[in-house]
């Protein structure tokens, strides 16, 4: 048996990848049902990760969905691509960190922007844009966050923030409050050894579990941020693309996109 690549949308869909040495590697199969979660993290604050966003989109086959997201101006939210992949509308969600808050800025979604060579097989490319329909305005609550210029290197903490579970038993589809969890990169060679070398390429980072208690991403934290220095100096460098397939809670690595390394995509089609 093998791994398969879990998909982090929290569709009311799933994404599964490959993995250990001994064993013949699975292609990630991303569908946008399942979402990640935010396992053995914190509750976020208000004002806390205030780029934070969430997405509640409907699509050509999915009809209702949650993906996390990124602020990178007033009018352009970052997330992957798996979760702009034939999307026909979402309502994006701002300055709040309850999801049932009455306090929440609502915005409806009017451009979807897919990274043109996304493999939906491999989650090569899993990078997409947002363009929002009117410009939101910046407080404390909501602002955008700086985007990564520079390659990120191994055994570094950062946060993965999402609204996704709280565990693989969890019942309910995604958590009411925003979840935050610290984690380690590790170096990309570690990380084939789990997904492949199609699926781990130069644009991908990856984080481990690390233990006791295990924490990771799972379902619904599709496209959230990936931050470094998320409560002093906060830089984007990733966006949470899959986890494994057997689960949120065992010990193999995330998979995130690398920011710095579509920096020019980015600013190519959004002007950010």
């Amino acid at each position: 048996m093998g791994f398969v690549i879990f998909i982090a949308a929290l569709c009311f869909c799933s994404v599964w990848a490959s993995p250990l040495e001994d064993v013949p590697r699975l292609v990630p199969v991303p569908l946008k049902d399942m979402g990640v979660r935010i396992v053995n993290g914190e509750r976020a604050e208000n004002g806390q990760l205030p780029w934070q966003v969430a997405i509640m989109g409907r699509s050509s086959t999915i009809p209702r969905y949650l993906c996390g997201g990124t602020l990178i101006s007033e009018e352009w939210v970052l997330t992957a691509g798996h979760c702009v992949e034939g999307a026909i509308s979402a309502i994006i969600y701002t300055g709040e960190v309850r999801l049932s808050s009455t306090n929440r800025t609502t915005s409806q979604a009017s451009d979807f922007i897919l990274h043109e060579d996304y493999d939906p097989m491999y989650l090569t490319n899993d990078i997409g844009l947002i363009k929002l329909a009117t410009p939101l305005t910046f407080d404390g609550n909501t602002r955008a966050i700086p985007l990564a210029e520079q390659e990120l290197q191994s055994d570094t903490v950062v946060t993965v923030s999402g609204w996704g579970q709280t565990s693989d038993a969890d019942p309910t589809p995604n958590s009411d409050y925003l979840n935050y969890v610290n984690l380690s990169t590790i170096d990309n060679d570690s990380c084939k050894a789990y997904y492949g070398g199609v699926t781990v390429g130069p644009g991908l980072v990856c984080t481990s579990t690390g233990d006791d208690p295990l924490k990771s991403p799972c379902l619904g934290d599709s496209g959230g941020p990936v931050v470094l220095n998320a409560f002093t100096d906060p830089v984007l460098v990733g966006v949470f693309s899959f986890v494994n397939g057997y689960g949120c809670e065992y010990p193999y690595p995330a998979g995130h996109t690398r920011i710095a390394y579509y920096r020019e995509w980015i600013r190519t089609n959004s002007g950010v």
